[in-house]
């Protein structure tokens, strides 16, 4: 699971965003200087609709997964690299 951080609120990410196509979109938002809104529809019992005011000045953050919540991509080393960050983080925590 992956969420926002806006304004000291945790905002749930819907499982079906891309959270690099929302990161690159937030980011292109506050490059341009102006204010613009990104919307999000929350499924659960009661959906709603949450649109987060972006621009300058408006401090944003993403949390997610190492992996952004996408699958490993086994045709490459990125579990490798997910299984060794994982494994050298947790012996560092110690």
């Amino acid at each position: 699971m992956a969420y926002i951080i806006y304004q000291g609120q945790n905002i749930a990410i819907p499982d079906n965003v891309k959270i690099d196509e929302l990161a690159n979109a937030i980011q292109a938002m506050q490059n341009a200087g102006g204010y613009s809104y990104v919307t999000l529809d929350l499924e659960g019992t009661q959906p709603k609709r949450v649109r987060l005011m972006v621009g300058p000045g408006i401090p944003i953050g993403i949390v997610s997964d190492p992996l952004d919540g996408h699958e490993p991509n086994l045709s490459d080393d990125s579990l490798n690299d997910f299984v060794k960050w994982s494994t050298d983080d947790a012996g560092s925590a110690s």
